[in-house]
């Protein structure tokens, strides 16, 4: 797998929900509602001979100021959507991903304030290179 192109799909997948603004890396300005994709976690032959490469995926979704009132709100409904668009894309830098996990009681600091998110788990198998 070619891991830069894995964080790039699994972007793409992500900017598929309307309201989401979506990179494979981190960019210089965050606008939040956006999510962003993390360098992972490689466990290499996770099948015998390179048959395959597993990477644990983080994936932080900010949404609005941490004291505001929609931030829980908006989380609950993007965790949600964000399985579902990761799971129902039809990958081709991978052979399959599964968001496995989400943390909510996130912040993230971003040009002094700090705001709501989410910090996901997506666990992904391609073919190991």
């Amino acid at each position: 797998m070619d891991i830069g192109l894995v964080m790039d799909e699994v972007a793409e997948a992500l900017a598929t929900i309307p309201t989401l603004r979506a990179f494979g890396y981190f960019p210089d300005k965050i606008v939040p509602p956006a999510a962003v994709v993390d360098f992972p976690e490689v466990t290499f032959d996770a099948a015998m001979t390179r048959g395959a490469d597993r990477l644990s995926l983080p994936v932080t979704v900010l949404v609005s100021r941490v004291d505001a009132r929609t931030a829980r709100d908006r989380l609950l409904v993007l965790a949600g959507q964000v399985k579902a668009a990761v799971e129902a894309h039809e990958p081709t830098a991978f052979d399959s991903a599964r968001v496995a996990s989400v943390e909510f009681n996130h912040s993230y600091p971003l040009a002094g304030v700090e705001y709501a998110a989410a910090a996901f788990t997506v666990d992904i198998i391609g073919q190991g290179s």
